[in-house]
């Protein structure tokens, strides 16, 4: 189980949302970059960028500069997400900012074909983003409910060649109120890919209790708000994650 750092960028600051709700936004002061810095030095092997100025207004924003600094200063790769909706932004994210991957959502939903020729251009480094109320995809920065239901957007992004799917559940998302388990394991056996978690996350336990689901494809959890309220360290959690795996039988 990899345990991914998050780092949400609002106008250059680390910031958290409640439930993905704009006007739910908690501003931390820390300089991203540094942040950045702190969870490689923790042992983070992947971090993850959301720029959501580029999700809520669907325009190119300053969090790219911020995005393609925390690129040059830490050794390990990053994701990013947030307003991708073409090839072209997705082609700006991994050949002129440097991210290792791209993730995009509302595009998966809007524009399946568009999200099929990504894949065949850049291969693995595209990942899917699932963001769900309930059963429901919510798209464009989770402003639009829609109709699609997450576990067949799961089967069909698998179908069309992505390897992996970030889950989220909205509801649970900054609320420290735990993952959701049951809706995870179900994305992850529908699609057959490779699952990351991402919402609720508020404990150790909550970790522990995500790589009970490895066995069913879930192999990484996506950690925000826990981290910047202190409720434990990423270096806790990737210990956390050596622990069950050697209590394993």
């Amino acid at each position: 189980m990899l345990v991914i750092p998050a780092i949400d960028l609002k106008a250059g600051r680390c910031v958290r949302l409640t439930e993905g709700r704009a006007a739910s936004v908690k501003v931390y002061d820390r300089d991203p970059v540094e942040v950045a810095g702190s969870y490689e030095g923790e042992g983070a092997r992947l971090i993850h960028i959301v720029d959501l100025d580029g999700a809520f207004l669907a325009v190119a924003s300053r969090n790219q500069e911020i995005v393609r600094r925390i690129v040059g200063e830490v050794k390990v790769p990053v994701e990013v997400g947030g307003g991708v909706r073409s090839i072209d932004d997705i082609r700006t994210l991994l050949e002129d900012v440097g991210a290792r991957y791209v993730i995009v959502g509302t595009l998966a939903v809007e524009n399946p074909h568009e999200l099929e020729t990504a894949i065949s251009k850049f291969g693995d480094a595209i990942v899917v983003g699932i963001d769900a109320r309930g059963r429901s995809v919510a798209t464009r920065g989770w402003i639009e409910s829609t109709r699609v239901d997450a576990v067949e957007l799961a089967r069909q992004v698998a179908s069309i060649g992505a390897a992996r799917i970030i889950y989220t559940d909205i509801a649970r998302d900054g609320r420290l109120e735990g993952p959701n388990l049951e809706m995870t394991r179900r994305i992850a056996e529908a699609s057959g890919i490779r699952v990351t978690a991402s919402g609720g996350v508020s404990s150790l336990e909550d970790i522990a209790r995500l790589c009970d689901l490895e066995p069913h494809g879930v192999d990484s959890v996506i950690v925000g708000k826990a981290l910047y309220e202190g409720r434990f360290t990423l270096q806790a959690a990737i210990g956390r994650v050596s622990e069950f795996n050697h209590s394993r039988p």
